[in-house]
């Protein structure tokens, strides 16, 4: 959904109707727009962009391996980066992780520099924060904490000349983004409807523990997707250390960045807010996971080269970067080929399955569906007349207007209100939701594919489905 949002931006840049979604990512969709006068394709615009930034990642990812450790251990981690299979996928579709990855490993490289002294990059670092938080606004907030602590060391007076750098940067972005959606006001509304329906009130400390498990299994599993077969030496490593009390003997300023890096994001995740089939989230800390697995890798190398007078270190990567292409080409997780290719087939049958029906008489109903939901039909079959169906109510006790679109134009409402035209009406639904349209008189249904089904009959019966 997001993916198509992006696209729709490009035509009409708008927050309020979320083309894009709320906080606005302004700065990537400029950069698509420019992109977008050279290639007239809104997704490869997007897959070009998430290329050209996971690329520039994993070379961050190898300068700021060698500046922390070594030259060996920047190596091993732009290895990683580049097999990553969540960095490879999130490369390979339209969404703005992949640029988040590079921004932080950027601004960490930075940030590292700084704190060794060398205050020239203050400045650079500074632009490179504002431009990460134009592309996406969570960032600045994440990574501001690594960035005050790198500059503990620096004059004051050039750290507050820089903060106000800053500011006036993210106004650069932030001005005509608010401009561009209508107002303050109209962007205020939109951030706060997103937050409201969306990402808020679903926190740990207003949902308890049931939710805490949802947050910190679907973190578990991204960062694997992220790191590969790398974790098993990251906890092998970290066993180690602190078994054999090795802990102290670390470099504290080094355990700080590191923390400071990885745990405000961390944080935020484990106990507010992460989408579980969002996978693309922990991308900002995992540049930090590649080095400190890289840097593992050799750690237990020379440990069992001690034992064994074998060198293992170039076998335990070539192994480590074969498991990770095996994961990306051949299984079957939310950050594989398969998925990708999954998804394009399915969303195909189920835009095949919409093409049945007359534009003229039908409207297409769609739950929130995130992988085929009313944004890709709307954008792909715009002649339809298409309206996501998201009953929510708030704890305030406000309920959620209902988003609809034709034309490739989005609009928001109260009600649904066919219009005069409209006797028809088609429901495409996975099988969690079949039970909502089965059995009701009037309604057809067709299995498109073993998990998804098109639902088509008369406009009266909407009012008998429960769309709740």
């Amino acid at each position: 959904m997001d993916s198509v949002q992006f696209a729709l931006a490009l035509e009409k840049y708008d927050v309020v109707v979320h083309q894009p979604h709320p906080p606005g990512y302004f700065l990537y969709v400029m950069l698509g727009k420019l992109f977008y006068f050279f290639i007239r394709d809104a997704n490869l615009v997007f897959i070009s962009i998430g290329i050209i930034f996971s690329a520039l990642a994993v070379v961050a990812v190898y300068f700021l391996g060698m500046e922390l450790f070594n030259r060996k251990t920047g190596a091993v981690a732009a290895a990683l980066a580049i097999t990553s299979p969540n960095l490879w996928f999130h490369g390979e579709v339209a969404l703005s992780y992949a640029a988040e990855a590079f921004f932080s490993a950027a601004l960490a490289l930075l940030c590292w520099r700084i704190l060794k002294g060398e205050h020239k990059y203050l400045w650079l670092s500074v632009i490179i924060l504002a431009v990460a938080a134009g592309v996406r606004q969570n960032t600045l907030v994440f990574l501001f904490p690594l960035w005050l602590f790198s500059v503990k060391g620096a004059p004051i007076k050039k750290v507050i000349l820089a903060l106000g750098l800053l500011i006036l940067l993210c106004l650069f972005w932030f001005v005509p983004m608010v401009q561009m959606t209508g107002g303050w006001n109209a962007y205020q509304d939109a951030f706060r409807e997103l937050w409201l329906f969306n990402t808020g009130h679903v926190s740990v400390f207003e949902k308890g523990w049931p939710v805490f498990k949802i947050f910190s299994s679907a973190l578990f599993d991204f960062t694997i997707y992220g790191i590969g077969a790398g974790v098993l030496f990251l906890g092998i490593a970290a066993y180690s250390l602190i078994r054999n009390g090795k802990v102290k003997y670390l470099e504290i300023n080094k355990v700080l960045f590191f923390l400071l890096w990885i745990l405000p994001s961390v944080a935020f995740y484990l106990l507010i807010f992460i989408h579980p089939a969002n996978p693309g989230y922990v991308l900002i800390f995992m540049p930090a996971l590649f080095i400190l697995a890289s840097a593992s890798i050799e750690y237990i190398s020379a440990e069992l080269e001690s034992i064994t007078r074998e060198n293992v270190f170039v076998p335990s990567v070539m192994i480590i970067v074969v498991i990770n292409i095996v994961i990306f080409f051949f299984s079957t997780y939310p950050v594989s080929y398969r998925e990708i290719k999954g998804h394009d087939r399915e969303l195909s049958t189920v835009l095949a399955g919409i093409q049945e029906f007359d534009p003229g008489k039908t409207a297409v109903i769609v739950r929130p569906y995130v992988f085929f939901g009313y944004r890709q039909i709307m954008y792909y079959l715009p002649e339809y007349y298409v309206y996501q169906v998201n009953i929510w109510s708030a704890p305030t006790g406000e309920k959620r207007r209902i988003f609809w679109g034709i034309n490739r134009k989005t609009y928001l409402t109260e009600k649904i209100s066919l219009p005069e035209n409209i006797s028809r009406i088609a429901i495409p639904v996975i099988s969690d939701d079949k039970e909502m349209v089965s059995g009701i008189k009037g309604l057809n249904l067709k299995e498109l594919l073993p998990n998804i089904y098109m639902a088509e009959g008369s406009a009266a019966t909407l009012k008998d489905i429960d769309l709740h």
